[in-house]
């Protein structure tokens, strides 16, 4: 075999080895490809039955009209309590000033009052409506429930517990999280980015009896419309 035929032969095989060793490379990046795309199908399905199960437990307060519940954040604590045709709002502002701030508005007849208890003034107003049913939302806002559907796509859901409470927690991201009852689908802790913490306890269903309208007796009251 002449010198040119040995090389030739060389090539041959160095690019029979360089091909083998392509073909390989591509072999095992196809089937990484395909690993991660059934992990990723594993991880949206598992969402998916997630989401459905937590909006099915919050079906049950699709209607719900009767309720209270306390509200904590960073800077405020607030008290919802809302029968049928009334609801009133109790805000304590934290921190040195400790103000206070007390909404009641009456569904029926669209009047309503902004009190400031500490400084014994009142407004009285017409609101078109006042909604505080944060820990129902995912019943009761559709918006929310399209939204949650979309989510399913990048969510970490993992499990926690808050409050004796054992959570589903929807991480959106580093800084953006909700925690929801396992049992009631009711959305009881969030974190926000801009807002920080948000926490929803004491939370009771059907047991108002009656929203007490603010005694305004030795109040200064004006009167403001709210479009």
């Amino acid at each position: 075999m002449g010198e040119n035929e040995q090389e030739k032969k060389i090539n041959v095989e160095k690019e029979t080895k360089t091909k083998k060793t392509k073909h390989k490379l591509v072999k095992v990046i196809l089937i990484l490809i395909g690993l991660l795309v059934i992990a990723y199908f594993i991880f949206v399905m598992r969402n998916y039955y997630i989401m459905n199960k937590i909006k099915e437990k919050a079906s049950t307060y699709k209607d719900v009209t009767n309720y209270t519940y306390h509200m904590k954040s960073n800077e405020i604590e607030s008290t919802t309590i809302q029968d049928d045709s009334t609801i009133r709002l109790e805000f304590s502002k934290l921190g040195k000033n400790n103000e206070e701030t007390i909404v009641w508005f009456d569904k029926n007849t669209k009047e309503g009052f902004l009190v400031l208890p500490n400084q014994k003034k009142a407004t009285k107003m017409e609101f078109s409506d006042v909604v505080a049913n944060a820990p129902f939302s995912i019943a009761t806002n559709v918006a929310m429930e399209i939204e949650l559907d979309g989510k399913i796509l990048y969510t970490w859901i993992y499990t926690d517990e808050f409050d004796g409470k054992e959570c589903y927690v929807l991480s959106y991201d580093k800084y953006n999280k909700e925690w929801i009852e396992k049992d009631t689908g009711l959305l009881i802790k969030k974190e926000l980015k801009d807002i920080g913490t948000i926490e929803y306890t004491n939370i009771e269903v059907n047991t108002v009896d009656e929203v007490y309208k603010p005694d305004l007796t030795g109040y200064e009251i004006t009167n403001e419309t709210i479009e």
